[in-house]
């Protein structure tokens, strides 16, 4: 799919396509970008849509198209820069607009989506995690828990552990208080 944008305000508001799209580099020459096969062109239409307005732009509705554009700003966001960088501004957005609606729903999603790109938004990752651990119950049931699982064993076997430790945490206490009574 072809995806239309424009060199001067790309260039201006990414030092990735700045740089892409400089004179002398292929891209540069025929004003084609590939897209990074790792996303989808929904995501790729949101990333330049985003740029054109230098990351002001409303975000995607769909989750799964902003955490998408998560990790593809996250890639572009630590190219070298002099002037603005909006894929910097567009993390920013998609991470609090994620985490305001984080919930015992998609908390699986965003960590499915997010892992690969998990050390770019630790945060994040880190407070799905939360939401999980203070959902266990709802969350196991989902079905994106097994996909989890199978993905991310280590990570599954962690979130286990931890609800373990916490059930035997209070089983120990309601212990004691029926000893004291």
């Amino acid at each position: 799919e072809r995806i239309g944008g424009s060199r001067l305000l790309l260039t201006h508001a990414s030092p990735y396509y700045e740089a892409l799209l400089g004179p002398g580099t292929v891209e540069g020459v025929s004003g084609v970008v590939k897209p990074d096969k790792d996303f989808s062109s929904a995501a790729h239409r949101a990333l330049i849509g985003q740029l054109h307005a230098l990351g002001n732009a409303p975000l995607p509705a769909e989750l799964d198209v902003r955490l998408e554009l998560i990790c593809l700003a996250a890639k572009l966001r630590d190219a070298p820069s002099a002037g603005p960088n909006a894929a910097a501004r567009v993390l920013e957005r998609c991470e609090r607009a994620v985490r305001d609606s984080l919930c015992a729903d998609n908390c699986l999603a965003v960590l499915l989506q997010l892992k690969p790109c998990a050390a770019d938004v630790p945060e994040l990752v880190d407070a799905a995690h939360a939401v999980v651990a203070e959902n266990v119950a709802a969350v196991l049931k989902q079905p994106e828990w097994k996909e989890f699982r199978k993905q991310y064993p280590d990570s599954a076997s962690d979130i286990l552990e931890d609800i373990a430790l916490k059930e035997a945490s209070v089983i120990a206490g309601t212990c004691k208080r029926l000893r004291a009574a």
